[in-house]
């Protein structure tokens, strides 16, 4: 059930947003560990209070330029099922009430954001992509 707001944030400049639901928390790394021979948009793993979470970066499935791992980097951890894996963000916006999209699309969401709308991600749809990119690159799901 989708939840009626939003997590707002900022990736390489544009404004992108996930359903509350599906955002766990906002989460600083101080470091990552590469991991080799990963898919690239895998920038390593990072451990959260003890669990091993993968860190990834979504630009490169939203069509902008990879990012690197550094220090103190941003993560918004994002949850489908029982996976879960922190998405590198630029800056979090906050938390916007989630509005319908004009044209009917009952799944179709946006933010009304300051300079117009901002569209929502599909978490679970991304989580499922990259996990499968994930199980070919590795040879297994």
């Amino acid at each position: 059930m989708a939840s009626t707001r939003a997590c707002a944030f900022t990736l390489a400049g544009h404004r992108f947003a996930v359903d509350v639901a599906d955002a766990r928390e906002v989460v600083v790394f101080e470091s990552i560990t590469p991991l080799p021979l990963a898919p690239s948009f895998v920038l390593g793993l990072a451990n959260l209070r003890g669990s091993v979470m993968p860190v990834v970066d979504l630009a490169p499935l939203l069509g902008l330029p990879p990012r690197e791992a550094r220090a103190q980097t941003l993560g918004l951890v994002l949850g489908h099922g029982a996976w879960q894996a922190a998405a590198v963000v630029d800056t979090v916006l906050g938390l916007e009430p989630l509005q319908p999209r004009d044209g009917g699309d009952p799944n179709g969401t946006s933010v009304a954001g300051e300079d117009g709308s901002i569209p929502v991600l599909d978490a679970g749809v991304m989580l499922t992509a990259l996990r499968g990119a994930m199980g070919a690159a590795g040879g297994n799901n």
